[in-house]
Parts: C-alpha cells; sequence; structure tokens
C-alpha cells in the first residue's frame, strides 16, 4: 500500500496545484503541493513517529508556505516552526540543558516581542542560543583535536605515499 501511494503522489499534488490554481486562483500555493512528493516519501519509508522529529522542520516549511500563500497569514504562520524543538522533545521523551536554553531564549523573545512590540531588534537575542551553548554545554564530539603526530600520520598517508603508489597503466587495449 505505501509503494502505491508513493507511486499516487506526484499525481496528486497535479491534481492539488490544478485545482488550487483554477478554482482559487491560487497558482503559488499550488506550487506548494510539489513539496508533498518528498513529504510523502519521508513519511512512508522507515518508522512514522521516529521520522517525524527528522522532517518536522520540512513539514513546518510546508504549513508555512500553505498558511502564507494561502490564507496570507504570514504574521501568525511564523510560529509553526516552534512545533519544531516540540516534537523533538516530545518523540526523544527527553530534555537536556542545551535544549532548555533554546527554549529559555525563545520565551524571553515572545515575551520581550509582546510587551514591548520591538520583534525587529530582539531577534538577535536568538544568537545567545549557540554562544551559552558552546560556552556552557559543549558537545562532545564537536572539537577536533589536531596534534603534530595526527598530522604527519595524514600528510605522510595522503602525500608520500600516494606518490610512491604505481598508478595503473589504462592505456592497454
Amino acid at each position: 500500500m505505501k509503494n502505491r501511494i508513493l507511486a499516487v503522489m506526484p499525481l496528486v499534488s497535479v491534481l492539488f496545484f490544478l485545482v488550487a490554481g483554477l478554482y482559487w486562483g491560487q497558482w503559488v500555493l499550488g506550487l506548494t503541493a510539489f513539496l508533498l512528493i518528498p513529504l510523502s516519501w519521508i513519511i512512508l519509508t522507515g518508522k512514522p513517529l521516529k521520522r517525524l522529529s527528522e522532517i518536522m522542520p520540512f513539514i513546518c516549511l510546508v504549513l508555512f508556505l500553505w498558511l502564507g500563500f494561502g490564507l496570507n497569514l504570514w504574521h501568525p504562520g511564523w510560529m509553526v516552526f516552534f512545533l519544531i524543538p516540540l516534537v523533538n522533545i516530545i518523540v526523544e521523551r527527553r530534555i537536556n540543558a542545551r535544549k532548555i536554553v533554546g527554549i529559555i531564549v525563545t520565551g524571553a523573545y515572545i515575551g520581550i516581542g509582546l510587551a514591548t512590540g520591538q520583534w525587529h531588534p530582539t531577534w538577535i537575542m536568538f544568537l545567545l542560543i549557540p554562544i551559552i551553548n558552546t560556552i556552557f554545554f559543549p558537545q562532545r564530539h564537536a572539537y577536533i583535536n589536531l596534534n603534530k603526530d595526527m598530522f604527519r600520520a595524514k600528510f605522510k598517508d595522503i602525500i608520500i605515499e600516494h606518490e610512491q603508489r604505481k598508478p595503473k597503466d589504462d592505456d592497454d587495449f
């Protein structure tokens, strides 16, 4: 059944495109229907609940475009992007300090924006998320430790041993 749905999804997308364009006059909204093709492939191949966390940015983008182009709701529509970390927290069923930093900064942004109406200059506070996480909650494998011996071994493997290898003679017919 999954293969049948995947096979018919391009036709369904064309149908949505034509209905949105011909009946509603929303050709740009109809173009977003073609995003259903990769979305259906992602959802229907593998475990859907596990995949939901991975495809949530794509789903939010589709929802945002549909709200914007179809209903002209660009301003409240951007809030669908808050679903990305929320779904990730729900699917993984755990929350760590790095995620809490993102939640606190986002909450502060929304609070300051609603209280003062200063949405534009306060978006800069989102730069605090990678700064705070890098300083206080670094990831274990985020850094590469290069020492002199490792550099010499890589140099020897790539440069010296590569030149000493015999090239293949591909001219023989």
